[in-house]
């Protein structure tokens, strides 16, 4: 097992990131192209006195959303949706899916599937509804947001226009709006319930990550071609 280290964003700052992500994805949808390999290490974060801005790198960018390139598999298996795990093609549902496991890797502070082996025993449970877990306290609009990017149906997915429209809403309610609301309420509550939890353990967190988690990209395609073979 390797060491992880983990440091804790407040909800205001995650869903302020999220929004400047969800921006981007929309852009790249509106012009008809799918990214087809979002991971937490092409989210490029640019911090200055008070303001978090976030965008995704284009480094993976496969082109038009009807013509993907020479049916290669490239990716970070936890990102990646069940059914290009399954050899189907990268759509932008399945950009979706991967913003899914950015929100619940923002939110509990910890990657994906750290403590397993990202193997074609990993893709083989993703395909049958392994997800990564997620705090008990996380805010109820934003669960049932991320378990709509994450659900197994691709046409269940939200489209990156309506997660942006979401975050807009979020961000003017909690970060803009000096008066409480019941959604503000309900992200406040769950920072000062991670507030407790800070109070009892280190601000910085460690985890125990496998040694075969890997969480560059990569070719992917002989280990999901051989997905049935465990």
């Amino acid at each position: 097992m390797k060491m992880g280290i983990y440091i804790h964003i407040c909800w205001r700052d995650m869903i302020d990131i999220l929004w400047s992500i969800s921006s981007g994805l929309q852009k790249i949808h509106d012009f008809g192209l799918v990214h087809g390999n979002i991971h937490g290490g092409n989210i490029l974060l640019e911090e200055t006195e008070n303001i978090r801005d976030a965008s995704i790198a284009d480094s993976g960018l496969i082109g038009p959303s009807f013509k993907p390139y020479e049916n290669k598999i490239f990716g970070v298996i936890p990102f990646i949706a069940p059914e290009v795990l399954s050899g189907y093609e990268a759509t932008k549902a399945s950009d979706i899916y991967s913003f899914g496991i950015l929100m619940c890797m923002l939110s509990t502070s910890t990657i994906p599937h750290g403590g397993r082996a990202h193997d074609k025993t990993l893709i083989y449970n993703i395909c049958k509804g392994l997800r990564p877990k997620y705090n008990d306290y996380t805010p109820k609009v934003y669960l049932e947001l991320m378990e709509k990017c994450l659900n197994g149906n691709p046409f269940a997915r939200p489209t990156a226009c309506e997660l942006n429209e979401a975050f807009a809403r979020w961000v003017t309610a909690v970060c803009d709006d000096p008066e409480p609301s019941c959604l503000s309420k309900q992200f406040d509550l769950a920072e000062n319930i991670n507030f407790l939890n800070l109070q009892s353990k280190d601000y910085i967190r460690q985890v125990n990550i496998h040694n075969n988690a890997i969480y560059f990209s990569r070719d992917l395609t002989n280990i999901i071609m051989n997905r049935n073979r465990l």
